[in-house]
């Protein structure tokens, strides 16, 4: 009852203080997004004060150019106008054109086209003799004294531009430090609260931060059992996975890889063993005690065998998605579409940017996933791993159905993930040129039990991996 007790308040210290700690990364998040809508609005107004400047000068220019400059100006004008008037008949004519090659012969389309385009060409050429005229004859003679002020003009609205330039610079750098300066301290008092609920868990953690033994390890499990009907999918298999280092699990088809990983994630509850995952906050957490959706808000994500992409949405939309957990917003937010949720909503797509930046998949992100290459598909699915801030991705059979190119691809994606996002990556894999390339540590497992635990090198020279995938009888069997 005392266990229950200490479970019970954990769950609900945790909750608190997860929530603050919500509110400190929107608080440090939003700052970035002010600072960049500030620096948009003053692009929109100085691009609207250059309008302005460009209309008041165009008179001016019009009253210093010669006779001759103007009379070019209007033909100028006056041909772009005829262009476009014509872009659609000539676009007619050619459709016209391809009937009549199907019902009369390309002699007497090619008769048809001739009589249509040369009209559409006079036009033109009656245009441009008529100007040609009128330009010739205009004088070339400059009113001076409308010149000299147009070209002060100029001198004086650039210098007026930049000071308005100056003065938004200085107003947007206030506004930002202002916003700044309410950011820290509310995060002040949040990070007492964090430090109140941190110092309790501890206290409340004690006994089950004993059940993880090293400091480095961010997953420990020790004696997994998984029975379907009696049959041991997982037969008491132990391993830990260290913080920051790529980890991967293999076996044969039916070992119980996947089935391990729906025992982490909770998709499949345990028969028996341990499960402990240590948080960002070094807190050692029991992963049976937790539900599915529970999982990600830790800090554990994962993909699938198969491409789990809606195909309807655009990249960009599809990374929004993968962030949902992480929405602060209610129902009566997300119905009175408020303030809170257009904050929230513009502080995801500026991560989604920023990751699909990152991975060179910043070209797609208007795309309908439908029809891209199956390569890239799996970038993207990696990269909306990354938008709930995760601490372990676990990848089931992320190189499946990809060519050489492309699983070298992934491979980088990978070590970017690692590298830049500080990741753990726990991944389980059939192509065994991808797990020996990229793996620090591989665990080998065979129906369920471990065979093998090490670097690369030692599992590839291991008898018994090497017994379980190119055949043989397994020694247990032998003794039986």
């Amino acid at each position: 009852m005392a266990k229950i007790i200490n479970n019970i308040r954990i769950k609900r210290i945790s909750a608190k203080r997860d929530k603050i700690l919500e509110k400190i990364k929107f608080n440090e998040s939003y700052l970035n997004v002010a600072k960049h809508e500030l620096e948009e609005k003053n692009v929109k107004k100085i691009q609207s004060e250059s309008i302005k400047i460009k209309r008041f000068l165009l008179p001016l220019e019009k009253r210093a150019a010669s006779d001759k400059e103007t009379a070019q100006w209007f033909f100028d004008k006056k041909l772009k106008k005829l262009t476009e008037k014509q872009r659609l008949p000539r676009l007619a004519v050619e459709q016209t054109y391809n009937r009549i090659i199907a019902k009369q012969g390309k002699e007497a389309a090619n008769e048809y086209k001739a009589d249509a385009i040369l009209k559409l060409d006079s036009e033109l050429e009656e245009l441009k003799i008529k100007w040609a005229k009128h330009i010739d004859e205009a004088s070339s003679q400059k009113n001076q004294e409308a010149l000299k002020y147009y070209k002060s003009q100029i001198i004086e609205q650039s210098a007026r531009l930049e000071e308005y330039k100056k003065n938004l610079e200085l107003k947007a750098a206030d506004k930002y430090n202002a916003l700044e300066k309410k950011a820290k301290a509310i995060d002040a008092l949040l990070e007492k609260k964090e430090k109140i609920y941190n110092d309790r868990l501890i206290e409340l953690n004690k006994e089950t931060a004993g059940s993880m033994k090293n400091s480095d390890t961010v997953l420990e499990i020790n004696d997994l059992l998984m029975l379907f009907d009696g049959l041991r999918a997982v037969d008491e298999l132990s391993f830990n996975v260290k913080e920051g280092e790529i980890f991967g699990l293999i076996g044969p088809n039916g070992a119980g890889k996947t089935t391990v990983f729906n025992c982490i994630t909770q998709f499949n509850k345990a028969t028996g063993g341990s499960i402990y995952y240590r948080n960002a906050n070094g807190e050692i957490i029991d992963v049976n005690g937790k539900k599915v959706h529970e999982i990600v808000k830790i800090g554990i994500v994962r993909t699938f065998q198969n491409l789990e992409l809606i195909w309807e949405l655009t990249v960009l939309e599809n990374m929004l998605i993968g962030a949902h957990s992480l929405y602060g917003a209610g129902f009566i937010d997300h119905l009175l579409h408020t303030r809170k949720l257009r904050r929230e909503e513009k502080i995801m797509k500026t991560r989604a940017l920023e990751v699909l930046e990152r991975l060179n998949l910043l070209e797609y992100k208007d795309v309908i996933p439908y029809g891209l290459p199956y390569g890239i598909l799996k970038r993207i699915e990696l990269a909306r791993t990354l938008m709930v801030n995760p601490r372990l991705i676990i990848l089931d059979e992320p190189a499946a159905g990809l060519n050489d190119a492309e699983t070298e691809e992934l491979a980088e994606t990978i070590y970017k993930i690692r590298n830049d996002y500080k990741c753990t990556i726990f991944l389980v894999e059939h192509d065994m040129g991808l797990v020996m390339n990229i793996c620090d540590t591989v665990c080998a497992i065979s129906f369920g039990k471990k065979l093998a635990l090490g670097t690369p090198a030692e599992i590839q020279g291991h008898p018994l991996v090497q017994e379980a995938y190119l055949g043989g009888t397994m020694p247990e069997d032998e003794n039986d």
